[in-house]
């Protein structure tokens, strides 16, 4: 399962305004209600999005909050791109 922690599919592609900074974080997306939780990675972070990808391969929702842990939220993620078990989100702030 190395190869989706692989994130050298994103270089040389640009869709942030903003630059990216590498992260390889352990998370999770909660699409929230009933439905479980999904472990991920998040690959990189920029002002307002991120890259995610999930650790089982499985495909994300279009919309969840990422969560770094019980108490940290990243903020409400919304897919703007897919590929593979990979997503990029738009972040918008937790409030």
């Amino acid at each position: 399962m190395l190869e989706i922690y692989d994130s050298s599919f994103l270089e040389g592609r640009n869709r942030r305004r903003h630059p990216r900074r590498r992260a390889r974080i352990r998370a999770w997306a909660d699409p929230g209600g009933v439905a479980p939780v999904y472990d991920c990675v998040v690959l990189d972070v920029s002002e307002g999005g991120a890259s995610v990808v999930s650790v089982t391969g499985v495909d994300l929702p279009d919309s969840f909050e990422l969560q770094l842990d019980a108490r940290s939220k990243m903020g409400k993620a919304k897919v703007a791109w897919r590929e593979g078990a990979a997503v990029g989100v738009e972040l918008e702030k937790s409030k």
